[in-house]
Order: structure tokens, then C-alpha cells, then sequence
């Protein structure tokens, strides 16, 4: 898996539940630029809200989060907008790298906003903005978030739909179209659970398993890694006991792989090819 951008870990540290819908239809452009302006525009109208925040413009990316050259295009295009119009204090995204490098902030570890409060640590941005861009056969929806890092809640939702031409011509993968079309947050929800899991298996192999291990799963463990059964029943009877929080996590990510398992085959192969390794060597 190439480096995970830093966006995914910045996103990661809002809640799970902080996801938000459109308040309207997206509307029709008929350019490139037409866009930009659209959804600058609307993010403008909140400036009061994004009033004295440090602002960071990510890397808009496609339905499941890669990052593709038409992605740093348009937040390049969004960037420049918004600071022609000025009235905003954007922080240029090399810089914010920069700075969280400076401040040993680690991109992994912030998948979890708790975790960085309770540390003490500080974010270099008050507010993210990012972009999601959705391939559909002869159209394109740009779609930008706007979210307080502080609070985990979005400040605005909002999408522009314009003719796709060129590289933007392109096709997502039919199943995640289906599932956003249905319930774009639960697309957003898969995402989050992929990226999270991705860094578990590393730094979390105990939580990691107790999210991937189905009850079928579970059994033969029991005769065939004893010491490391025992202490999945030991940390998850704790969890249950004392942290209800990090059942809910459990819970929800258990959610997600079951959507990767439906809409997108090759993640869940990912998380299940993951699950095999650690247990090989946790033997």
C-alpha cells in the first residue's frame, strides 16, 4: 500500500458519527471553473463561522479516498479562489505538513481526536477543508466538507455536478457508486474503517482482531492460539466492563468491513489478508 496521504489521518481524527448529508441538490455547472467558484462561494457565505481559524485545504480525492492528479488540481484551484477573495487565513498545505512535523504531531496516531486532547496536543488547523470527486458516467460531483477539527462537526456540506471531459471521464467502481447513491456517509463510514484498520494491525493487533474475528473464527482460536485467545477474552471483557467508548469503535468498524465485504471486495480482501498475517505471527 503506497504512503497514506495526510488527509486520511486528519479526517480519521473526527468522530465516526460527525458524518452529514447535502442540505441541497448539488447544483449544475458547466466548467471547471464554474465549479470552484460555486463551491467557494459557498464556503465564503460561512466565513463567520471560519472567522480567525487556520484553515487547510486537502487534496480532494475519489470516491474511496485515493489521491489522483484532477484531485490536487481542483484543491489548488479551491486554494487560490479563496485566497483571491481573501477574508480567510489559509494555511498552504506543505506548510501544514511542515508544521505538524514540527509539533511531533503524528499523522497515524490522530485518528482519534480523544486521544490527541487527552495528550494535550494541539492541531495546526482550526478548520479542513476536503473534496471527494464522483465519477459517474458523463458527469462529475465535486463534493467539499468544511469541518471544525476542535468540535469534529461539519460546518458545511456542499456539491457542484459538471460535464466530465478528459481525465475526469472516468468510472468508480459500480458497487461504491450503488452505496453512494444510497448513503453517501456510509461510504465516508468504509473509508474511515478501512484507514483505521490499516493502522490497528500496527499499533492496535489485539483491537484489530477482536473487530475481524467472526465467531466462526473464534472457536477453533481456542484450541489452536490459546494464549492469544485468552487474552482477546481478557482485553474485550475489559472493554466491555470499563470502556464502552472503544466497544462503540469496535462496533462501528465492525460495521464497516461488513460493507467492504458487500461493495468493495478488494479492501475486504485487504482486511482479511491483514487478520491472517497478524495471527501467523502472533502464534
Amino acid at each position: 500500500m503506497r504512503h497514506t496521504p495526510v488527509i486520511i489521518f486528519i479526517v480519521l481524527a473526527l468522530s465516526l458519527s460527525s458524518c452529514a448529508s447535502l442540505t441541497r441538490p448539488a447544483a449544475v455547472v458547466g466548467s471547471e471553473d464554474a465549479a470552484i467558484a460555486r463551491l467557494g462561494d459557498d464556503i465564503r457565505f460561512h466565513k463567520v463561522l471560519l472567522a480567525r481559524k487556520r484553515i487547510g485545504v486537502f487534496y480532494f480525492t475519489t470516491l474511496d479516498w485515493r489521491i489522483v492528479d484532477a484531485g490536487r488540481r481542483l484543491s489548488g484551484k479551491l486554494t487560490d479562489y479563496l485566497a483571491a477573495k481573501g477574508g480567510l487565513t489559509l494555511v498552504p498545505l506543505a506548510r501544514l505538513d511542515a508544521m505538524m512535523k514540527n509539533s511531533a504531531i503524528e499523522h497515524a496516531t490522530m485518528y482519534d481526536i480523544d486521544a490527541v486532547r487527552k495528550s494535550g496536543g494541539g492541531l495546526p488547523i482550526d478548520a479542513i477543508i476536503y473534496g471527494t470527486i464522483v465519477h459517474d458516467a458523463a458527469m462529475v460531483t465535486i463534493e467539499t466538507r468544511v469541518i471544525n477539527v476542535a468540535t469534529g462537526r461539519q460546518i458545511l456540506v456542499n456539491a457542484v455536478r459538471m460535464p466530465a471531459s478528459g481525465e475526469m471521464a472516468l468510472n468508480d467502481k459500480a458497487e461504491l457508486l450503488q452505496l453512494y447513491r444510497k448513503s453517501p456517509e456510509s461510504v465516508t463510514a468504509m473509508n474511515k474503517s478501512y484507514y483505521m484498520l490499516y493502522w490497528m494491525k500496527i499499533n492496535q493487533p489485539l483491537v484489530y482482531l477482536l473487530v475481524t474475528l467472526n465467531k466462526k473464527e473464534m472457536e477453533p482460536l481456542k484450541k489452536t492460539h490459546v494464549i492469544l485467545s485468552g487474552k482477546l477474552d481478557k482485553r474485550y471483557e475489559r472493554y466491555r466492563q470499563d470502556r464502552p467508548d472503544v466497544i462503540r469503535k469496535i462496533n462501528t468498524l465492525k460495521a464497516g468491513v461488513s460493507l467492504m465485504e458487500r461493495y468493495d471486495q478488494q479492501r475486504f480482501d485487504d482486511i482479511s489478508k491483514w487478520k491472517k498475517e497478524l495471527l501467523a505471527r502472533m502464534k
